[in-house]
């Protein structure tokens, strides 16, 4: 569904990823981890367009987006949801709930749709006239992916949804995660959170300064001895 074939980008004359390829199957969850500065927010940045990349192609359902703008990207179905949630602050619940449909024209659908959210998110549905500024930290990423899923995304890219939150609200917006993976949401998933990330992933990449260092099934890289050692705190036995 999306294929990145050997991507460098660069910020100015600092190059950030350097020949970078990832493939995201339809229906499947790929998780990439990673310290911070490796440049896995960027990735997520060049898939949306905030940044075009210096080499290589990104192929969605074998179209070639490398230079497509932004706004054309979500129109395409990529939705990205991005760190610290971005929500729009002086807007109500339910008008950023309405901004996540802004390329849609079906109305019925988008209404039909936005009491969808409010089922799986109860809480938003109780704050609906409240401002987005007002939430809590937990609230907002809630408020997020839901704003994300009123585009009706072809694939969801979350950028660290756990950053910030109590350990409680983690673990409600990572079942809600799996909830979408088991309808067959196809979703690229940069988090810190490495045992969760993986947990969740089909497939996965390790990416180190800018370049994919370890790749493999979520499974196999939750046993790597190298991935445990530095991503997950298990220190390898004597």
């Amino acid at each position: 569904m999306l294929k990145l074939q050997e991507i460098s980008c660069a910020y100015g004359k600092v190059q950030v990823l350097r020949k970078v390829s990832i493939t995201v199957k339809q229906g499947s969850v790929v998780s990439i981890i990673g310290s911070n500065g490796a440049g896995k927010s960027t990735v997520l940045r060049t898939i949306s367009g905030l940044l075009h990349p210096n080499q290589g192609s990104i192929l969605y359902k074998n179209e070639d987006i490398s230079q497509a703008k932004p706004e054309e990207i979500v129109r395409k179905g990529i939705i990205h949801i991005p760190e610290g949630r971005m929500v729009f602050p002086e807007f109500t619940v339910k008008e950023n709930l309405m901004m996540g449909a802004y390329s849609r024209k079906d109305t019925k659908e988008i209404r039909i749709d936005a009491e969808k959210m409010f089922d799986s998110f109860p809480i938003l549905r109780s704050r609906e006239k409240q401002l987005a500024a007002t939430l809590s930290g937990g609230e907002q990423q809630m408020l997020a992916i839901a704003r994300g899923l009123m585009g009706r995304p072809g694939i969801l890219m979350l950028d660290e949804p756990s950053l910030g939150l109590a350990p409680v609200i983690i673990d409600s917006v990572f079942s809600f995660l799996q909830e979408l993976k088991k309808q067959g949401t196809t979703i690229l998933l940069v988090e810190q959170n490495a045992m969760m990330a993986l947990e969740l992933a089909d497939y996965a990449y390790v990416l180190e300064t800018g370049t994919i260092s370890i790749e493999g099934s979520g499974t196999e890289l939750l046993h790597n001895d190298e991935v445990r050692n530095l991503y997950l705190g298990v220190k390898p036995k004597a």
